[in-house]
C-alpha cells in the first residue's frame, strides 16, 4: 500500500486535464451502472399504497406565497365540473378568495364545491363572523353546488366538549389536511387559506397539472372525511356572514357523537375501515388507470412516466398510521442504504417544519441514520406563536426547550461513538415573516469513484478505492414528502393529514426540488449550537420545561 502512494505522489495527474466523458469510471463508459437497489426496495415496500405515474413536465413546484395565491385564483377562474378543498381553516377576511369561487360558480352552474375545513377553528369566533359563516356565505347562494363540511374531533365531546375553554380545545385534534383540487389539477401544501399564507408566511406548494385519476382520488377522501363531519347551512344571501346552521346529515353512516358519546368507538372502528378501503381500493387499481394521460404521440408504455406520487394518510384518531409506521422509516431505510453504498457518504435527509416537536420514534431514525440529516424549523421570531396572548406565548419556547433537549441527544450519541455528529440544526429566520413549511427531501450521492491503474488506462479494482480520485457529489433531491404534516406527536396522533410522496427520475423536476430546498435553506442561516442557547431571551422557564414535556402530544 504504502508503495503503491509512492507511485502517486511521483506520477502526474492527468485527470486533471481529462474532460469529463474521459474522466467518467473506465466501466460505465461501456455499460451503464446497475441502479442501486434502495429504489426498488422502496417501491417495494409501499406497494399497499397507491401509486400514480405522472410526467415531470406536469409537476410544478411553488416557492412564494404569492405564487401559491395566485394559482388558486387562476385554477378556481378556469374550473368547468369541480373544486375540492380540504384546509383547516379559510380566513375570515378573506373575501377575495371567497368572491373567485362565487363567481366560478354562478358561471358554471354544474360546478361543483366540496369544502372541507375543521369545525373548532373555523367557528371560534361564534357569534361574531367566522370562518365557517364567510364560506356558508356560498351554500346559502349555491345550495345545490356547495357542500360545506366541518370536521369534529370525536375525541372532544361529553364533558370535554362542556368544559374545556376555546382555543385550548383544539389540541384535542383538528382537520389538519391541506389540499386543493379544480377539475383534473391537485395542489398539495401545508399552507392555510388566510392573508399571511398568502404573503408572509413561508410554506410549500406543489402542483400537478392534467390528472384525472389523482383528482378523482382526493375528491374521494374529501368526501370520506365529509361523510364523519357536520354541514353548515345558511339561507341569507345578503350578507358575507349568514348565520349558520350546523347539522349532522342523516346521510352519514353513524350518529352524531356529539348528541350521543357513546356512539364514538362505533364511529371510530366505521372510520378506520372506511379510510382502510379507500386506501385498498385505489391501491389495487392497475398502473394504467392511474397515470396522467399522455400526449397522442407519445405510447403508454410502463417508462413513459418518469415520476411517481403515493398519497399517504396519518389519522391517529381512526387508527390510520401509514405515515408513522410506513413511509418515513422506508425513506430512511433507503437512505441508510444509499448512504452506505460506494460514493454515497454524501447522501442527506432534509427535514423541517414549522414546529420543532420530533416525535420519539422519529427521533431515533435521525440520530441512528447513517445518512446526512440536516434539520430545519422556525426560529421564536418565525414562530407563528410569536406575540400571543395568555398561555399561548409560551408556545415558541417550549419549542426552544424541545429542540435543546435533542440538540443534547445527537451530541450525546455522537461522543458515545467517537464522531462529529451528522445531523445538522438550523432555525429558519426572515425579516418580518413567519415559518411553517414541512417535508423530507431525500438527496442521494452514490455516484461511482473514479480509479486509475498506475498506467492510467484502466479502473482499479471498485473495492480499492482511492478517497483523492472518489467523485461523491450530492445530487438534486429524487424523493420529496408535502403535504400536513408537522411530523411530531400531535400530528400522528390526533390531527386528519394527507401528505403525498413524490419520487421522480427527471432531471428538470429533481432540480426544481432542489431550488425549492435551497431558497428555503437560504434563510436558515441560525446553526444551533451552545451559543444560540446561550442567546438573550432564549433561556426557558423551568415551568415551561415541565408544561412541555406534560403536554408534548398536543404540540
Amino acid at each position: 500500500m504504502l508503495l503503491r502512494q509512492s507511485i502517486r505522489r511521483q506520477l502526474p495527474r492527468p485527470w486533471a486535464t481529462l474532460n469529463r466523458q474521459q474522466l467518467q469510471p473506465f466501466s460505465s463508459r461501456r455499460t451503464p451502472l446497475p441502479r442501486h437497489p434502495a429504489y426498488e426496495n422502496l417501491a417495494e415496500s409501499l406497494q399497499q399504497l397507491p401509486h400514480f405515474r405522472t410526467r415531470a413536465e406536469d409537476v410544478r413546484v411553488l416557492n412564494e406565497p404569492s405564487q401559491f395565491y395566485k394559482t388558486l385564483i387562476e385554477r378556481i377562474s378556469q374550473a368547468k365540473r369541480r373544486i375540492f378543498i380540504a384546509s383547516l381553516y379559510i380566513g375570515k377576511e378573506e373575501t377575495e378568495l371567497i368572491a373567485a369561487l362565487h363567481s366560478a360558480l354562478k358561471r358554471n352552474p354544474s360546478l361543483e364545491l366540496i369544502f372541507v375545513v375543521d369545525y373548532l377553528r373555523s367557528t371560534r369566533e361564534i357569534p361574531k363572523p367566522t370562518s365557517a359563516s364567510l364560506i356558508a356565505s356560498l351554500a346559502a347562494a349555491f345550495p345545490n353546488q356547495v357542500d360545506l363540511r366541518l370536521y369534529h374531533t370525536p375525541n372532544l365531546a361529553g364533558w370535554k366538549k362542556r368544559w374545556i375553554p376555546r382555543r385550548f380545545d383544539e389540541g384535542w385534534g383538528l382537520q389538519h389536511m391541506k389540499c386543493y383540487g379544480f377539475d383534473d389539477d391537485v395542489v398539495m401544501s401545508g399552507a392555510n387559506l388566510s392573508l399571511d399564507y398568502f404573503t408572509n408566511r413561508q410554506d410549500r406548494y406543489i402542483e400537478f397539472r392534467n390528472h384525472p385519476a389523482l383528482a378523482d382520488y382526493f375528491q374521494s377522501l374529501l368526501r370520506t372525511v365529509a361523510s364523519y363531519s357536520f354541514r353548515a347551512l345558511a339561507t341569507d344571501t345578503t350578507t358575507s356572514h349568514p348565520a349558520l346552521s350546523i347539522v349532522w346529515p342523516s346521510s352519514n353512516p353513524t350518529p352524531s357523537f356529539l348528541d350521543t358519546p357513546t356512539s364514538i368507538p362505533d364511529l371510530k372502528a366505521h372510520a378506520h375501515q372506511a379510510f382502510n378501503s379507500l386506501t385498498t381500493e385505489w391501491a389495487l387499481k392497475p398502473l394504467h388507470q392511474l397515470s396522467s394521460p399522455l400526449p397522442p404521440s407519445i405510447p403508454y408504455s410502463p417508462i413513459s412516466h418518469d415520476t411517481s406520487l403515493r398519497p399517504l394518510l396519518q389519522m391517529g384518531t381512526f387508527n390510520i398510521t401509514q405515515e408513522t409506521d410506513l413511509v418515513v422509516p422506508s425513506i430512511f431505510r433507503m437512505a441508510n442504504s444509499l448512504a452506505t453504498a460506494p460514493g454515497g457518504w454524501k447522501t442527506t435527509v432534509d427535514w423541517t417544519s414549522g414546529y420543532f416537536s420530533v416525535r420519539e420514534r422519529y427521533r431515533e431514525f435521525v440520530l441512528a441514520a447513517k445518512a446526512n440529516v440536516r434539520i430545519m424549523a422556525a426560529s421564536p421570531e418565525a414562530n407563528g406563536f410569536t406575540g400571543s396572548r395568555g398561555v399561548s406565548k409560551y408556545i415558541p419556547p417550549a419549542y426552544t426547550h424541545l429542540m435543546k433537549v435533542f440538540y443534547e441527544q445527537a451530541n450525546q450519541r455522537a461522543a458515545r461513538r467517537r464522531r462529529e455528529t451528522h445531523i445538522e440544526l438550523r432555525e429558519w429566520k426572515r425579516e418580518g415573516w413567519t415559518y411553517h413549511a414541512k417535508g423530507i427531501w431525500l438527496a442521494p450521492s452514490h455516484t461511482s469513484p473514479v480509479r486509475y491503474r498506475p498506467d492510467f488506462s484502466t479502473l482499479a479494482d471498485a473495492n480499492d478505492l482511492d478517497e483523492e480520485l472518489a467523485l461523491s457529489r450530492p445530487l438534486p433531491p429524487y424523493l420529496t414528502l408535502i403535504g400536513s404534516s408537522n411530523y411530531g406527536n400531535r400530528s400522528a396522533q390526533r390531527d386528519l393529514e394527507a401528505n403525498l410522496l413524490v419520487t421522480t427520475d427527471a432531471k428538470p423536476l429533481q432540480q426544481q426540488l432542489g431550488r425549492e430546498l435551497n431558497e428555503i435553506r437560504r434563510y436558515a442561516t441560525d446553526v444551533v449550537n451552545d451559543r444560540l442557547f446561550e442567546r438573550k431571551g432564549r433561556k426557558v422557564p423551568w415551568g415551561v420545561k415541565v408544561a412541555a414535556k406534560a403536554i408534548e402530544d398536543m404540540l
